[in-house]
């Protein structure tokens, strides 16, 4: 992704965000290394963060989880956006956080953000003006990245050093 990057962003001038969260911190350092960002200039933002499940992190599967909790399962599948697992976050919540920071962004400049599956299908979302349903569908493939520009969103897929 950094080498496909590269390419991609303004010699100066980029914003660059990540979770703070280990996958994406490590994500946003390589990325940072091939693009020749100082790592110490990564912006790391709360609200980037994924989705908590709270006491259901680490479960394996939704499966796992109606086993677990029927009752709970239930009230998930009843209103799933809204459904807040115990000492864990619903859609909603993680949309409240994420939708202020996707606004800061749309102040201007260029922007790289480095952030988690449902974190980045909730800003498409809103970006596409889905329902709820529409921006649980989306996709979270693993060998691109999504570009945005005046509210339009590609695709691009990574590919190696050229």
């Amino acid at each position: 992704m950094g080498h496909t990057l590269t390419a991609l962003l303004p010699k100066d001038g980029v914003n660059f965000w990540s979770s703070p969260i280990g996958r994406s911190r490590q994500t946003a350092a390589i990325i940072a290394e091939i693009i020749g960002h100082p790592f110490e200039q990564i912006q790391f933002d709360d609200r980037l963060k994924e989705i908590t499940l709270g006491d259901w992190d680490g479960v394996e599967s939704w499966a796992a989880l109606d086993a677990l909790a029927p009752e709970e399962a239930a009230r998930r599948r009843a209103d799933p956006w809204n459904h807040q697992p115990p000492n864990g976050e619903s859609s909603q919540m993680v949309e409240d956080r994420t939708i202020p920071f996707l606004l800061e962004c749309e102040t201007g400049g260029c922007h790289l953000v480095v952030a988690h599956g449902v974190v980045n299908k909730i800003i498409r979302g809103h970006i596409l003006g889905l329902d709820h349903e529409a921006t649980f569908n989306l996709d979270r493939p693993q060998n691109g990245f999504y570009r945005i520009q005046n509210r339009q969103i590609d695709f691009i897929e990574a590919v190696g050093p050229q």
